[in-house]
């Protein structure tokens, strides 16, 4: 008995793993985790870190908010009914920001992490979002994507400069 209800719930799954209102609702989640998370990093690192690196984390706060509200502004668009109730993962998102200490190394590394495992997670909803026929939610999150990539290579410059020991004059300013 129990085998027959289960290819219903399965084709349940699948097809709201489809549904462009589903992917957008599950994709504002992370994103709303991945700020819940630089919000952290500003806070453990304040004041021990340079102005330049607190503009970064201010910066990429900013980001994500931007990115936050158009992703509600596209589900308000698409959404037919209430909002769905997605499940989040946030075992795997705590991993990723495994960093309990304070130094910049450790942060930025959690954030470069935490970043990458995003962009994974959003070319994966925008291979989704044009299977589901949805070009325009599609093209949201492309764009989406490549701020995050503007992200990870401000991340990965400052971990470089961490990692040669230079002062904060060498390194570009969010901007």
């Amino acid at each position: 008995m129990s085998s027959q209800k289960a290819p219903a719930v399965n084709g349940w799954a699948q097809q709201r793993a489809t549904d462009p209102v589903f992917i957008l609702e599950r994709h504002l989640t992370d994103t709303l985790e991945l700020q819940r998370h630089v919000q952290q990093v500003r806070i453990r690192s304040h004041g021990g870190t340079t102005t330049k690196t607190q503009l970064l984390f201010d910066g990429m706060a900013g980001e994500l908010q931007t990115i936050i509200n158009l992703i509600r502004n596209r589900l308000a668009c698409c959404r037919t009914e209430g909002p769905h109730i997605v499940e989040t993962s946030s075992s795997s998102y705590r991993r990723l920001f495994d960093a309990d200490g304070f130094e910049p190394r450790e942060l930025f590394e959690a954030l470069l992490f935490g970043y990458a495992h995003y962009a994974r997670q959003t070319s994966e909803a925008i291979t989704s979002l044009r299977r589901s026929g949805d070009p325009e939610s599609a093209e949201l999150l492309a764009g989406i994507f490549k701020a995050v990539e503007r992200c990870l290579w401000f991340l990965e410059i400052y971990l470089e400069g961490l990692a040669l020991n230079t002062n904060g004059s060498r390194v570009p300013e969010w901007a």
